[in-house]
C-alpha cells in the first residue's frame, strides 16, 4: 500500500493532524520516524473526558504538557492557534491542571479557544471552573466559545477589553450575567444561548454581522440600536417588552439577509432587503373554543423575500405574506388532533391560513398525517383553491401514508394548477 499522506509537505500533514482530537494525533507518532515528533508541532489541540475518568484526564494532560514544551525547545513549533477543552463532568479541587494547560495555550498567539467545562454536582453544590486572570489578556484571540460558565459582568467585561481582536464570541448555558455590555468594534458574530437571568444587553459593535440571542429569562432586554451592519439576525422569545421598537430596529437594518424569529410577538416584520425569513412557534397556548379564531396576525412586507420558513404545531399565527418575488416556501404543522379534534372548521382554518403562501413558487408542506390536508368534499364545492398559483407542491407526513390517492385529489384541489405533485411519508423514508 501506498502512503501517499507521508509524501506530503510538512505544513499540509500538520493542517491535517489540527482537524483531529489530540489523543488521535498523538497516536500517528507510531506510523513512521518522520512521524514519530510530528505531533509536538501541531497547531491546534482538541481535549475531550468523554469516557475517561477525571484524574485519567489530568495525568494525560500534564503528560502531554511535558513532551509539547520539550518539542517545542527542540523542534521549529510555530505555536497554538486553536484550543479546545470539553469536560463532562469538573471538579473542582483539580482546577491547578486546567489553568496550567489554559496557561500554556495563551502564550503561543492563540487564535481561537473553545471550553465547555460541565460542573459537577455533588448535593447541592456545583462547582463551577472559575476564569484565571491571565485569561483576561488574549491579544491575538479571535474566536471565544464559552459553555457551563459561572461568570459575572466585571468578569466578562475583562474578557471583551482584554481581547481587542475578538471576531466571533458564543456564549452557552452560563450564568452569572446580569447587565451585560459587549463593545467591540472588531466583533463580527455574537450569540448567546440559554443564559439565565440576563436583565440586559447592549451590543454596541458596529461591524457585528450576525447575531444569535436565545435568553431563558422572561424580562431580559436587549438593545441593538447601534447594530447597523447585522446580515443575520436570530432571536428566541423576541417580545416588543424584551426589545425596545423591535419592529423599527428590522426595518432600519439596512443590509439584514436572513431573520429568524422563535416563540415571537411582533405585528408586523418590513424590510426590503431581507432574502430569508423563519419563524417558529414551539409554546403550545390552550386554545377555547371562544379564542379559536382569535389568531395572532402578523404582516410581512418583504418585496426581497425568496425563502419563507414557518414552523408551528397548529397554525396558531396567520401570517399575511406580502413577498412577490418569492421562490420558496416551507411549512411545518406538526398537529396530532390530540388538543383540538380536526373538524370542519379546523379544514377552513387550514385553508385561509394556506392562502396567504399563493405567492411561492414553491411550496413544501410538512404535517403530522393525511388526515391534516384531508379537505371534506363539502368543503370544496364551497371554498376556492387556497393555492392557484403554486406551480411546485411537496407534501410530507410524518405518520405513514393510508390513502395516498385520496390525498392526491385533495391536494389537486388545493393546487390546481401545479406542475409537479411530491408525496411522500417520513415513516416510510425511514424504513426504506
Amino acid at each position: 500500500m501506498i502512503d501517499r499522506i507521508s509524501s506530503l509537505p510538512h505544513s499540509i500533514i500538520l493542517h491535517i493532524l489540527s482537524l483531529l482530537p489530540t489523543a488521535e494525533v498523538i497516536r500517528t507518532s507510531l506510523i513512521s520516524k518522520r512521524w514519530r515528533h510530528l505531533w509536538e508541532s501541531v497547531p491546534a489541540l482538541e481535549f475531550c473526558d468523554v469516557g475517561v475518568e477525571e484524574q485519567e484526564l489530568y495525568n494525560f494532560l500534564n503528560k502531554f504538557l511535558e513532551h509539547r514544551m520539550i518539542g517545542k525547545r527542540r523542534l521549529n513549533d510555530l505555536g497554538i492557534n486553536r484550543f479546545k477543552l470539553e469536560m463532562q463532568s469538573y471538579g473542582g479541587s483539580s482546577s491547578v491542571h486546567v489553568d496550567r494547560c489554559l496557561s500554556f495555550a495563551v502564550q503561543q498567539h492563540l487564535e481561537e479557544l473553545d471550553l465547555h467545562i460541565q460542573p459537577k454536582k455533588i448535593g447541592s453544590v456545583s462547582f463551577f471552573y472559575r476564569i484565571p486572570s491571565f485569561y483576561y489578556c488574549i491579544p491575538s484571540l479571535t474566536v471565544l466559545k464559552l459553555s457551563r460558565f459561572r461568570l459575572d459582568d466585571e468578569v466578562f467585561h475583562n474578557l471583551i477589553t482584554g481581547c481587542p481582536s475578538l471576531e466571533k464570541l458564543f456564549l452557552r448555558n452560563c450564568l452569572g450575567l446580569r447587565h451585560l455590555k459587549v463593545s467591540s468594534s472588531n466583533l463580527k458574530s455574537f450569540e448567546l444561548i440559554s443564559v439565565d437571568r440576563v436583565n440586559s444587553c447592549l451590543v454596541e459593535a458596529v461591524n457585528l454581522q450576525s447575531l444569535v440571542f436565545n435568553l431563558c429569562g422572561s424580562d431580559s432586554q436587549l438593545d441593538l440600536v447601534s447594530c447597523k451592519s447585522v446580515r443575520n439576525l436570530k432571536l428566541n422569545y423576541a417580545h416588543p417588552s424584551h426589545i425596545p421598537s423591535l419592529e423599527v430596529v428590522i426595518s432600519e437594518l439596512r443590509i439584514l439577509e436572513s431573520l429568524t424569529l422563535v416563540d415571537f410577538d411582533i405585528d408586523i416584520i418590513q424590510n426590503q432587503y431581507l432574502k430569508v425569513l423563519v419563524l417558529k412557534r414551539t409554546t403550545i397556548e390552550d386554545d377555547d373554543e371562544d379564542e379559536w379564531d382569535d389568531k395572532m396576525e402578523i404582516t410581512v412586507n418583504t418585496p426581497s423575500l425568496v425563502s419563507f420558513h414557518y414552523e408551528d404545531v397548529n397554525f396558531t399565527c396567520k401570517v399575511l405574506l406580502n413577498s412577490p418575488n418569492l421562490e420558496e416556501a416551507n411549512i411545518k404543522l406538526d398537529y396530532n388532533g390530540v388538543r383540538k379534534k380536526i373538524d370542519m372548521n379546523w379544514y377552513v382554518d387550514m385553508i385561509d391560513f394556506l392562502s396567504y403562501f399563493d405567492c411561492s413558487k414553491v411550496v413544501n408542506l410538512y404535517v403530522y398525517s393525511e388526515e391534516n390536508l384531508m379537505f371534506p368534499e363539502k368543503l370544496r364545492k364551497f371554498c376556492r383553491s387556497p393555492l392557484p398559483n403554486v406551480k411546485h407542491l411537496k407534501v410530507e407526513t410524518r405518520c405513514e401514508l393510508k390513502s395516498e390517492s385520496l390525498l392526491r385529489d385533495a391536494l389537486l384541489w388545493l393546487s390546481p394548477h401545479t406542475q409537479t405533485l411530491s408525496i411522500r411519508s417520513e415513516e416510510n423514508k425511514a424504513q426504506s
